[in-house]
């Protein structure tokens, strides 16, 4: 497989594990948990709904646009993305394994995830080198 199908597939699948990501956290309904946070009132805070948009559509329209495009600026853009989203996975498979309470689940598809980050950083330096 050709390293921009390679990165198409690693963007799509990091989106799909993110969406995976907040069906985990909900899953706890099922069990009577009380998943809601401590200062919620009601409504979702611009910043979420930022944050979110740029995590959840970003990697999509990533996913999108590694098949479409294959210009080096668009490859340096993917890997600062990617790098910088390899800096948040490390650090929230760290928070979720050491400093929340322990899930297994997470703590497995965060590792995934981390995992799945580095193959694409790999996949995208790689791709600048040639």
């Amino acid at each position: 497989m050709n390293t921009q199908l390679k990165t198409a597939f690693y963007w799509l699948l990091l989106g799909i594990c993110f969406l995976t990501h907040n069906v985990l956290h909900m899953y706890g309904l099922f069990y009577d948990v009380d998943i809601r946070l401590p200062d919620a009132t009601g409504e979702i805070p611009l910043g979420t709904q930022l944050f979110n948009t740029v995590i959840f559509t970003v990697t999509f329209l990533m996913a999108l646009l590694s098949i479409q495009l294959s210009g080096k600026g668009f490859r340096w853009f993917s890997l600062v993305w990617s790098g910088l989203f390899l800096l948040l996975n490390i650090f929230h498979l760290a928070a979720t394994a050491f400093v929340e309470a322990f899930d297994l689940s997470q703590v497995c598809l965060l590792t995934f995830v981390l995992a799945v980050n580095v193959l694409l950083t790999g996949a995208l330096w790689k791709g600048l080198k040639q």
